[in-house]
């Protein structure tokens, strides 16, 4: 609707001046007070969304800023840890150089010495964890190793499982290398091969290790990881390991009919190899926690169910499940050669594709009267002749009050003689029904067999009269049919578990020496095999220790037996020699023969000293086509035709002691050792915010790999790989020997050598990576200041500007008002005429 206020054109024209000049000036006011000219996308939409795009992506590096700064701290950390390594690895070098410069009481002498194995890397760091424990939960979680001290011969297997573990661990989640050596030792003090013998602990490295409790050379240890290892402890672990099952030999059925006697039930006894449980199922078993059962017809998953509920309850490791055939399968927990599954049937006629009928038949049963009790005849007759020597029948019988199993085989009694006949390989039915009747009374049971005079079939006669007396056979197993069917009773088929042992580690002790030496003679040829087979050959030779009388030890077809009869190997020539030395009073215990490395023949005394002496000469005969020599030269001169023994005498003496163990170098390889617990432990605390690039717990790279990210989307990025720096990354071994000799300061020596380099190449490493990310970080943080400038330039006003335009538009405000007032004063004269 018009408005019917007459304005003029002048009011008119001053009313739109003042209404413009109000909204540059309420534009320039919104100017002053945001800094921005453009406040939203209505005021610039070019210049709005590209400030924000650039805003963001400044934002977005911003927050990257804090991670690589990070990554900054966490390069100098690892390489102030490195820093503290070397100084560790200098002091450790210093101490070696120490050692090996003492010469006070030094000599090749030493301390008999144990064998000594030790793990090849820390409990802890096999394990993987951040705690250093390892998981024992379930029997298929198997550290088990084998100790031998025989040097392979024999072993003895130390279980180290759920199983046994259960008593030395709260936890088996989480069991540390202290309570696994104490399960160790637990076992060993309750073998006969090993109590008193050999035992394990844990060194400050965190390594398990075992030692022999006797000392010297004839102490040998072996420890490897058991065939059903899937743990390593230090000792290597299995490979190839697999469960132990059995099988049924049949299906079992989608549905199957229960009830509550014998004859419509199944019953089976599971065997883990350590824990029987017997398994039955009829309609009232139950098989779930809410207390379900069976019922009258049960699924096939039930019964399943059921028979996983009762091997639970009972504890078995077994667990039981369905193949693709639906044959049932039962399975061990247990891995390796000794996991074992066994599962026998016990009886109930109920199948669940543990046995299978033949000619299945419980025969007829007749109803007994006032005068005679009830009766059960077999539909087949017995056989006249029955071999019970490979054969067997088995069956249950009731009579409504007492039920007993029968079992007729090779053993079973036909009379009351003593000892008793027994049935055998042709046993009469006459036989037969007397061995029935014999258990059947010993057993209490109320009933009497027969036969029938004209069918020969059996017949089971309550001996109570009356028409509710009660026959019942059932639980029908065996391969001779008596009458009532045959079955072939089977747990289908087994496999046992499979495993590869791990090699293991060996050790040696040695004997206590005081610096003397044994005599000793090496023979010139390497003996890897010797033919003494040919008629006639000889490698016969005298030895005489000391000044006692020459020996001569016989070496031809007669004294020596080799496995093959083409040659004889260097180890039979050894034996055959020993044996001689054995048998002769003079040498016996005194003097030994072996084979080097080289497989060369080497005689030596068993003792030491300057007072050994051992003299060699060939004696293989006059015949020199014959003469083998097996490296101490052969009897070859003839004089005046004569065969005569002109061959060079072989002479080794021995040596005297040269003074005593070191105790100075000793005490250094005692500090030696802490050191590298010390770099150890340096190596754990050289992390930063929860990243360590100096340890780790595994040999995986990927642990402690230190990723920086260095733009917003991901694509560019450094990965700074961490390195495993504690004594064992870095080659250094614990010192056994106690620096006594130089050769082992040396090769101590030459594994410092090998460590500082690795850590003055990993120190270039994370100098370089030091580089890049601080390179970056520069980079980031004046690529955002570009960025925030760009964003404010695009956006931002000129506040010098709008203050100017501010004063300016106030004043034409002032103005617009005063021209509105000047139109508005020739309508007020007439106003006033008006009055």
């Amino acid at each position: 609707m018009a408005s019917s206020i007459t304005l003029s054109a002048a009011t008119r024209q001053n009313l739109l001046s003042l209404q413009d000049t109000a909204n540059l000036l309420s534009t320039t006011q919104s100017r002053l007070s945001t800094g921005k000219k453009v406040n939203s996308a209505l005021d610039n939409p070019t210049n709005f969304f590209t400030s924000q795009s650039l805003t963001a992506r400044s934002s977005d590096l911003s927050n990257l800023l804090d991670g690589i700064s990070n990554g900054v701290q966490t390069i100098q950390a690892a390489n102030q840890g490195i820093t503290s390594i070397q100084k560790l690895v200098d002091s450790a070098k210093s101490t070696a150089n120490q050692a090996l410069a003492d010469k006070s009481a030094t000599s090749s002498g030493q301390a008999a010495t144990a064998a000594t194995v030790f793990g090849s890397k820390s409990f802890q760091g096999l394990a993987g964890t951040l705690d250093g424990t390892q998981d024992f939960s379930s029997l298929s979680k198997d550290g088990s190793i084998d100790i031998s001290l025989d040097g392979g011969k024999t072993s003895t297997t130390i279980r180290l499982d759920s199983s046994t573990l259960k008593t030395s661990a709260t936890d088996l989640t989480k069991v540390t290398a202290a309570q696994v050596s104490s399960a160790i030792n637990s076992q060993i003090a309750n073998s006969t091969a090993l109590k008193g013998k050999v035992s394990a602990s844990v060194g400050s490295d965190g390594r398990i290790s075992f030692s022999t409790t006797s000392a010297g050379a004839t102490q040998q240890l072996k420890v490897s990881g058991a065939a059903s290892s899937t743990i390593d402890i230090g000792f290597g672990k299995a490979t190839n390991t697999t469960a132990a099952s059995a099988t049924a030999g049949t299906a079992l059925a989608a549905t199957v009919t229960l009830g509550r006697t014998n004859s419509d039930s199944a019953s089976f006894t599971v065997n883990d190899g350590s824990k029987s449980v017997d398994i039955k199922l009829d309609q009232d078993t139950v098989y779930d926690t809410a207390g379900s059962t069976l019922g009258a017809t049960a699924t096939r998953a039930n019964i399943l169910s059921a028979i996983n509920k009762q091997l639970s309850d009972a504890g078995s490791s077994v667990t039981a499940s369905l193949d693709s055939g639906n044959k049932l399968v039962f399975t061990s927990q247990d891995l390796g050669p000794s996991a074992a599954v066994s599962v026998i049937d016990k009886g109930g006629d109920a199948t669940i594709g543990l046995f299978t009928q033949t000619g299945f038949d419980l025969g007829t049963f007749t109803s007994g009267t006032v005068n005679a009790g009830a009766i059960r005849q077999a539909d087949t007759a017995l056989g006249a002749t029955n071999n019970f020597d490979t054969g067997s029948a088995k069956f249950t019988i009731s009579d409504g009050t007492t039920a007993a199993e029968i079992v007729l085989d090779t053993n079973s009694a036909i009379d009351t003689a003593s000892p008793p006949t027994t049935l055998g390989a042709a046993a009469t039915r006459a036989d037969v029904v007397a061995a029935i009747n014999i258990q059947l009374a010993a057993k209490g049971v109320n009933i009497t067999a027969s036969l029938d005079g004209g069918t020969n079939e059996l017949i089971f006669t309550n001996g109570t009269a009356g028409a509710s007396g009660v026959v019942d056979v059932s639980g029908i197993r065996g391969t001779i049919d008596i009458g009532f069917g045959a079955t072939t009773s089977t747990s289908g088929t087994q496999t046992s578990g499979t495993g590869t042992a791990a090699s293991g580690l060996s050790a040696t002790g040695s004997d206590a020496t005081d610096g003397s030496a044994k005599a000793v003679i090496t023979g010139s040829k390497a003996l890897t095999t010797v033919d003494l087979n040919t008629v006639g050959n000889n490698a016969s030779f005298s030895i005489q220790l000391g000044s006692g009388q020459a020996k001569t030890i016989t070496l031809n077809s007669t004294t020596v037996a080799p496995v093959n009869a083409a040659a004889t190997t260097g180890a039979e020539l050894v034996a055959a020699i020993n044996k001689q030395f054995d048998a002769d009073t003079g040498l016996s215990g005194q003097i030994k023969a072996s084979l080097d490395v080289n497989n060369k023949l080497v005689i030596s005394s068993t003792a030491g000293g300057s007072s050994q002496k051992i003299t060699i000469t060939p004696a293989q005969g006059t015949t020199q086509a014959n003469n083998v020599d097996i490296g101490f030269g052969s009897q070859t001169s003839l004089i005046n035709s004569v065969a005569t023994n002109t061959a060079t005498a072989i002479t080794a003496t021995g040596k005297d002691s040269t003074g005593s163990t070191n105790t100075t170098r000793e005490s250094l390889a005692k500090q030696f050792n802490e050191l590298l617990n010390q770099i150890t432990q340096q190596a754990k605390d050289s992390s930063y915010n929860g990243v360590n690039l100096l340890y780790r717990t595994t040999d995986d790279a990927s642990e402690n790999t230190l990723r920086v990210t260095f733009n917003e989307n991901g694509s560019s990025n450094i990965d700074i790989k961490g390195v495993k720096f504690d004594s064992d990354g870095l080659g250094l071994t614990s010192v056994t020997g106690g620096f006594q000799s130089d050769d082992e300061i040396k090769a101590t020596l030459t594994a410092i050598t090998s460590a500082t380099n690795k850590l003055r190449s990993q120190s270039s490493t994370f100098g370089s990576n030091l580089s890049v990310v601080q390179n970056r970080q520069d980079f980031s943080k004046n690529l955002i200041n570009i960025l925030d400038t760009g964003s404010a330039n695009l956006t931002n006003a000129d506040l010098n500007e709008e203050a100017a335009n501010s004063q300016a538009l106030s004043t034409r405000n002032s103005l617009a008002i005063s021209a509105l007032s000047l139109a508005n004063q020739a309508q007020q004269g007439i106003l006033q005429l008006l009055r």
